[in-house]
């Protein structure tokens, strides 16, 4: 069995609950909350850039979901009884080197837009939790994307998921009963001692992808979507001219980024001007002044916009 079929085998086992790449009419309205500033430089550049995980409030998380699956790995009785002490040595090694490899080079290169599902029924007050978390604590603004034409553009290396919230025994469960079905696998095959690397790169690939698209529990009110871009998901090298770095504030030096511009996709792929809905002011900076403030930025730089901005209502106390 070679390596492509090895793979579509483990397939059954390893992807089945993992949501495919939504349809374009499946993708509601998506809002990233951020601060002025970001919109301003989103406005000059035309593009939007996306944060490596590791550098992100959030960056327990994938640190915690890919721990996780290295020490259940490690630990499995299922693994150990599945396959002779060689094979079962064998794919411990190549799991550990993946993990090693990530830990000090791939993960460099994997970069996430966050935005949460924006509710039209609300309207353009936005959510609180995201103004105080992310919206520069109701200073900042929300831009709203529609993202379907992005969705349906063929041959797109980027990843469109909606986040998954577990609380960690709910992670501990789901890692669990992934590698007993791995295991039960890995004996129906009897696979050769040659084919474990490619058995623990389909297992890691599985645990990595989890880790990325899953938050605690605690987090569910933010509504969260993720477009993500693998490095290895790109083999053409479509956006692998856009990594680049950012000068980080608040004293975090310097950071790998994703300076994304759709310019870089096929023909026909949607501009920034399409994407952009509308520009939310959160209910700090939503006064008179301000709107007007913002429309003049977006008449220099980016005009389509000027016209997409409204304020938030929402009744808010800083809480700075």
């Amino acid at each position: 069995m070679d390596d492509d079929a090895l793979h579509r085998t483990l397939a059954a086992d390893l992807w089945t609950d993992m949501q495919p790449q939504p349809a374009p009419e499946q993708v509601p309205l998506l809002a990233h909350y951020t601060s002025i500033l970001t919109l301003e430089r989103i406005s000059q550049t035309g593009e939007i850039w996306f944060s490596n995980p590791l550098y992100m409030n959030d960056v327990d998380e994938l640190r915690y979901g890919i721990n996780l699956g290295l020490h259940a790995v490690r630990s499995h009785a299922g693994l150990r009884q599945a396959c002779p002490p060689d094979h079962y040595n064998a794919l411990l090694d190549a799991f550990d080197t993946l993990f090693t490899d990530f830990d000090n080079d791939t993960a460099f290169d994997v970069y996430v837009f966050s935005c949460s599902e924006h509710d039209d029924q609300i309207g353009d007050d936005g959510l609180l939790s995201m103004w105080r978390g992310y919206g520069s604590d109701g200073n900042g603004v929300a831009i709203v994307f529609n993202m379907d034409a992005l969705v349906a553009l063929p041959g797109s290396p980027l990843l469109v998921r909606k986040v998954q919230y577990l609380s960690y025994e709910e992670s501990e469960a789901w890692i669990a009963d992934k590698l007993q079905s791995f295991a039960a696998t890995l004996e129906r095959l009897a696979l050769p001692l040659e084919a474990m690397k490619s058995a623990a790169e389909a297992l890691f690939e599985r645990i990595k992808l989890f880790a990325l698209f899953t938050k605690h529990r605690g987090f569910h009110e933010e509504r969260e979507w993720r477009i993500v871009y693998l490095r290895e998901f790109d083999p053409t090298g479509i956006l692998q001219q856009q990594l680049h770095y950012a000068i980080g504030h608040r004293g975090r030096g310097i950071e790998p980024r994703l300076r994304f511009s759709t310019a870089a996709l096929a023909a026909g792929a949607p501009t920034l001007e399409h994407m952009v809905q509308r520009i939310i002011l959160g209910p700090v900076l939503a006064t008179p002044l301000a709107l007007r403030s913002v429309m003049r930025m977006l008449e220099i730089h980016r005009p389509a916009w000027a016209g997409r901005v409204t304020r938030s209502s929402t009744p808010y106390r800083a809480q700075r």
